[in-house]
């Protein structure tokens, strides 16, 4: 019997506690949004009746930051990055597989490797490069996130194409 069955009540109260945990800065953020400045700096744990200014700070945000319009972009570009990832990492998949030689397994393996690089050891560099070469523009964001995309897209690729006979595709 292993540890877990045995103090399955001290299990729930601890993963419990740890949901807690996670939970109380979210509802503490969602509570504060609908109080006034005032109101957080003075009594941020509380709400009562005369802290409640409804929806007039998401109204006052979405007028500052032009939210429609950067919603619009937002879908632009995930759709568009998608897409790219999708059509150009699936045929690159598909040559790795059914060529199967020294140049193949190459580029799989650097496919790999790309995926051990994290954003952020990359980030001022790819920003200040971006800014010069003025890609700061949705076709930018589409490559930026096509050469981040591209290593687990190709991995997951790859184990689907291998799982389809070749049989099928003649």
């Amino acid at each position: 019997m292993n540890e877990k069955t045995k103090h399955p009540a001290l299990w729930t109260v601890l993963f419990t506690l740890i949901s807690l945990l996670w939970i109380f800065p979210i509802a503490l953020v969602v509570l504060n949004s609908f109080k006034s400045k005032v109101d957080i700096a003075s009594n941020p744990f509380t709400f009562s009746s005369k802290s409640f200014v409804g929806m007039s700070n998401y109204v006052l945000g979405s007028n500052r930051t032009d939210f429609p319009m950067s919603f619009l972009w937002t879908i632009v570009v995930t759709v568009g990055s998608v897409i790219l990832i999708l059509l150009c990492t699936s045929m690159c998949a598909w040559w790795i597989v059914r060529v199967n030689n020294w140049a193949a397994k190459l580029l799989y393996v650097l496919f790999l490797f790309n995926m051990i690089v994290p954003f952020q050891m990359v980030m001022y560099t790819l920003a200040y490069i971006t800014n010069t070469l003025k890609l700061n523009t949705p076709w930018g964001l589409w490559i930026i996130y096509l050469g981040f995309g591209a290593g687990l897209a190709v991995f997951i690729f790859t184990g689907v194409i291998k799982g389809i006979p070749q049989e099928l595709e003649e």
